[in-house]
């Protein structure tokens, strides 16, 4: 694997890429702040299709942008989840009153910030009518097989390259006219009845990283890896000499293909089922060696399992930089028709403009010997955006809307509301201490640092007058608003959500606009966080997570309890964390300690939270 790169560094890379994939289609528009590439031709009556993720998976998802692909693609760092303000930006941007499909690769941080802007898009619905009538639906990718169910255990697949398969079909369906439920339950089938697994000579190489073998992971010259991701992860098989491209590639397919392995057997094939044969190049591999590939692939499908594709694909669409690997994904259309009716071959089939999956074939117009205005793009998409947030209801501009809104409850007394947040505030700064002791010993020892910034971030909101403190709704979004951008990692993530699902809670629940919110309103909104948080993270009691703490707290207020019953059982559930085994988390990565372990951090850190909170109420 070489470790030459013309740019030395990741510094910029992402940016330069984006623009250069912007140049290929001239119905593209780049929005540079947040990294949204958006097609400007979308027509609003049609449903949008919205994915993204790190980068360094190029040409995915820039490549497929257009006319029967996706509509908006939002890019994070190499390798890294783009925030959710990020995407709130993507969803703004894709023109559409048809609703939002997003396509999500089962990745934590992915499935988080999706997560987060889904739910301030509901948010913004509730807050300002129905903007999207056809409503914001996920589609999760997860086609691997590797990891099996033993490893997989809460996490499920991962995330493959079914993800851009899935993208030509979302796409078409789009333009065949087919709504929100309709596309979230083809989406939903096409994963189901698709499984992949991978196979690389080597890990990729990220720009800027050091060059020792060592320390980026490279293999020994003669290995290779089955099972590996596309972010650099180690797969589940190393073998010591690369076999013969028969035998190597007979066992990939055995992977997907063998009914007696319970542990990755997730779909039959008959022999008429004719599936669809995708094949995907992880950066690194020569287009010989892949036509090659693709050729054995067939011979071996036909040779021992008596199946002959009735479409064959085979290119770079999600890679993992340079790494000199491939995937193979095989897709059961016909389980697809049975449960969707829609023909899954006609949807790939159909016409794309986006160049990663067949090139661009119209739209470039005369040609004026000019440049591409840059400047004028990015103030056409900042105009655009400053277009939708006047008109309310936007989920980029969701926190102004909310502070100007009169939906639903108000504060009773917003004195007291802004006493109640500062106690919370400055209990966590005070847990700080024990917080970053506890997560020293079972984490890695930042836990009580980003909870007290995020709090102090909260208290230097409140003084600039950021917070609003008399619409309820409103100050569970400003609240939540500082959080995502103070607080960063998993947990930030979490709290976002929940803060997001308390605004619908607030609005959707008993209370009546105008009227003060109680502590039925209340209850009623924790439960509803509570319930939708649960939808985006397999984090439940007993799984040694702040959730041990916050499921409590809520279950208590939902069924009516005193804030002070509620407070008791949060406390309880955090303590019930003491020596309890990790599930999830990076404390399931911390071997067994003898005595006793602290209790989560994330779990006392909620609790010192509601203590605070108690204390001024």
């Amino acid at each position: 694997m070489s470790t030459k790169h013309v740019f030395p560094t990741a510094e910029g890379l992402v940016e330069k890429a984006e623009r250069g994939a912007v140049a290929l289609n001239p119905a593209l528009r780049f929005y540079a702040k947040h990294k949204v590439i958006y097609d400007a031709t979308h027509s609003n009556d049609k449903v949008a299709i919205i994915s993204g993720g790190g980068a360094g998976h190029e040409p995915g998802h820039a490549g497929v942008i257009g006319k029967g692909m996706l509509t908006a693609a939002i890019s994070g760092e190499v390798f890294a989840s783009p925030s959710a303000s990020q995407i709130c930006s993507g969803l703004d941007l894709a023109n559409t009153d048809a609703g939002v499909i997003m396509v999500v690769n089962n990745y934590t941080g992915d499935c988080l910030n999706f997560g987060l802007a889904a739910e301030k898009a509901r948010a913004a619905l509730a807050i300002s009518g129905n903007k999207k009538s056809g409503g914001v639906e996920m589609v999760i990718i997860g086609d691997d097989v590797a990891v099996g169910r033993a490893r997989g255990g809460l996490v499920g697949r991962r995330g493959l390259g079914g993800n851009i398969f899935t993208c030509k079909i979302l796409g078409a369906g789009t333009q065949k006219g087919l709504n929100v439920q309709q596309l979230k339950k083809l989406g939903d089938s096409t994963i189901a009845n698709t499984v992949t697994v991978g196979m690389s000579l080597d890990h990729c190489h990220v720009p800027g990283r050091p060059k020792e073998r060592e320390e980026w992971g490279g293999l020994p010259d003669e290995a290779c890896e089955i099972g590996l991701g596309i972010h650099n992860e180690p797969g589940f098989k190393r073998l010591d000499r690369v076999p013969e491209p028969d035998k190597l590639i007979g066992e990939m397919l055995g992977y997907l293909l063998n009914t007696d392995d319970e542990d990755r057997h997730y779909l039959d094939f008959d022999r008429d089922d004719a599936p669809v044969l995708f094949i995907n190049n992880l950066g690194g591999m020569s287009q010989l060696e892949m036509n090659a590939i693709t050729d054995v692939t067939i011979e071996q499908l036909a040779k021992t399992w008596s199946l002959h594709p009735s479409r064959v694909y085979c290119n770079q669409y999600m890679t993992s930089l340079n790494a000199p690997g491939f995937g193979i994904s095989l897709v059961n259309h016909k389980n697809v028709a049975r449960e969707t009716g829609e023909d899954l071959l006609a949807l790939l089939d159909a016409p794309t403009d986006a160049y990663a999956w067949s090139g661009v074939q119209t739209g470039w117009g005369k040609a004026t010997g000019q440049p591409r205005d840059r400047a004028a793009e990015e103030k056409e998409a900042s105009d655009r955006l400053d277009a939708v947030r006047a008109q309310g209801g936007s989920v980029s501009g969701l926190s102004a809307d909310a502070g100007k809104s009169a939906g639903g409850p108000s504060n009773a007394d917003p004195a007291l509301a802004r006493r109640a947040i500062e106690g919370a505030c400055k209990s966590a700064i005070a847990a700080e201490p024990d917080l970053t002791r506890f997560d020293t010993i079972v984490g890695d020892g930042d836990c009580g640092e980003t909870l007290a910034f995020a709090s102090n971030a909260v208290l230097k909101a409140l003084r600039e007058d950021k917070i609003d403190l008399n619409n309820a709704a409103g100050t569970c979004l400003t609240l939540g608003t500082v959080l995502e951008s103070a607080m960063g990692g998993t947990s930030g993530a979490i709290y976002a959500l929940f803060f997001a699902g308390l605004v619908q809670g607030i609005v959707n629940g008993p209370g009546k606009t105008g009227s003060a919110a109680g502590l039925a309103e209340w209850g009623y909104a924790a439960k509803s966080a509570l319930e939708q948080l649960g939808t985006y993270t397999p984090a439940r009691p007993g799984d040694r997570t702040l959730v041990d703490a916050l499921t409590p707290f809520c279950v208590e207020l939902g069924a009516g309890k005193s804030l002070a019953e509620a407070v008791a059982a949060c406390k309880k559930g955090a303590e019930a964390t003491k020596g309890m085994k990790a599930r999830l988390g990076r404390a399931t990565y911390v071997a067994s300690m003898e005595g006793d372990m602290p209790p989560d951090p994330g779990a006392w850190g909620v609790w010192a939270l509601t203590e605070g909170l108690l204390k001024e109420l």
